[in-house]
């Protein structure tokens, strides 16, 4: 889940950690200060433990094909984007690195990015891709990054402990209703210290954005103005509110650790038993209990509200030194088969029929549930006929940083609904004015 960008400006400098790693026994160069040539490249990522494993993998066959070495950066997302930024205003960005898909107009519009087209079809063939997934990178009509696959927003649950307390998983047609109901039950047969569901009040993309799709708003506008308004986040604020009274979902001091795919995450420690935000891919490697997904709860009138999305993106940074390089391991991720199987569904579900044909016969359990589940929900959006969500415009970050904080000071009871509706469009619109 994202992280804040610093509200001093996109190129502020801001701390951050990450990892850097050479992956030595795996072949790659060790971490070096000295400039990228034409037979190295330096990559930068966030994921969990999993999404590293299938990085690692392709980076070594990448260099095994091409003899360009890879030196690796890698972290949470937590302090991911402080660390890239920090470095683009240092002038030493990577030379490649993951790109969260709802910040790419914010990072073109700095001029940071290179435009891809002359790779286009030439080195990176982007044609494979379905046509929903292949514009994810777009801003004005210019690629700045590959798609990696799609996905949508679910609810991951735990089933060997609602088997254990003998609740009925959530059905695909569920309401927030029904969520409110289940969520309550299970922190009662629970006790004291665990909870239904994590408080994802907080969750843009992952929660508020169906919900407000269900209700004929979303998160943006296709100007790029906030697509909702107070009546529509005072309510989903109240809706949490309840939830917390109940002791349905968690209390705001067990969100300091659901940023990650990681053994501290609350689902992962047996804290709760329902999240947002997370798929079977990342959290099943994490656990020996058997977990499932359901689609995030539907609205009154049965539709779910779901917006497709081209799950990460992969970019080059204008400054980039191997740039060529750079092109060409985008590619193998896109194109070639071996790398398609060491990847599996860690960036999205795949994003073309080559990719599909070669995963579905070598996916675990858990992974074809992930991405039949995902296809189910894609026939769902397409009978909905909802329009696709508006690309999030430039000071998106700073616009989820608003929401986290409202979300979060009103859930430890520091502002009120109403003064936290308040902070947030104060702040919400002045990043979006700001980053214009």
């Amino acid at each position: 889940m994202p992280d804040n960008l610093s509200r001093r400006g996109f190129l502020g400098l801001a701390a951050g950690g990450v990892a850097a790693t050479a992956l030595t026994g795996c072949g790659f160069a060790p971490p070096s200060s000295s400039s990228s040539s034409n037979n190295s490249l330096t990559f930068r990522w966030w994921g969990g433990d999993a999404r590293n494993k299938a990085y690692q993998a392709a980076l070594q066959l990448f260099t095994k094909k091409t003899g360009i070495s890879v030196t690796t950066q890698y972290s949470g997302y937590d302090g991911y984007f402080d660390k890239l930024n920090t470095e683009f205003a240092g002038g030493n960005p990577p030379d490649i690195f993951q790109m969260d898909t709802a910040l790419v107009s914010t990072y073109a519009a700095k001029g940071v990015l290179t435009d891809l087209s002359a790779y286009i079809p030439g080195t990176i063939h982007l044609d494979t891709l379905y046509p929903a997934v292949r514009a994810a990178g777009t801003v004005d009509g210019k690629p700045y990054g590959v798609p990696s696959g799609s996905g949508y927003a679910p609810v991951l649950y735990d089933k060997t402990v609602l088997d254990q307390l003998k609740i009925t998983p959530p059905s695909d047609g569920w309401t927030w209703d029904d969520f409110a109901t289940v969520t309550a039950e299970i922190s009662k047969a629970l006790g004291s210290g665990k909870y239904g569901a994590l408080d994802s009040s907080f969750d843009d993309s992952g929660a508020l954005q169906p919900w407000l799709r269900q209700r004929g708003k979303d998160l943006y506008t296709a100007t790029g103005e906030i697509g909702f308004g107070v009546d529509e986040l005072a309510e989903w604020f109240t809706y949490w509110a309840g939830l917390r009274r109940s002791g349905a979902v968690t209390p705001p001091d067990l969100l300091a650790n659901a940023g990650e795919a990681s053994g501290t995450h609350p689902l992962i420690a047996g804290q709760i038993v329902m999240t947002t935000g997370w798929g079977l891919a990342q959290m099943q490697p994490l656990t020996q209990h058997t977990l499932d997904i359901v689609v995030v709860p539907r609205g009154k009138d049965g539709k779910t509200g779901q917006a497709l999305s081209g799950g990460v993106l992969l970019c080059i940074p204008a400054k980039s030194r191997n740039p060529d390089g750079a092109a060409k391991l985008i590619d193998l991720f896109v194109s070639d088969a071996d790398a398609i199987k060491d990847m599996g569904i860690q960036r999205g579900f795949p994003p073309s029929d080559k990719a599909l044909n070669i995963l579905m016969p070598s996916l675990n359990a858990a992974d074809k549930r992930d991405v039949t589940y995902g296809q189910y929900v894609a026939q769902q959006v397409a009978k909905e006929g909802l329009p696709a969500a508006p690309t999030a415009p430039p000071g998106y970050q700073d616009v989820k940083t608003a929401l986290d904080a409202a979300a979060k000071q009103i859930a430890f009871g520091k502002l009120s609904i109403a003064d936290g509706v308040s902070q947030f469009f104060t702040t919400a619109k002045s990043a979006l004015a700001s980053a214009k």
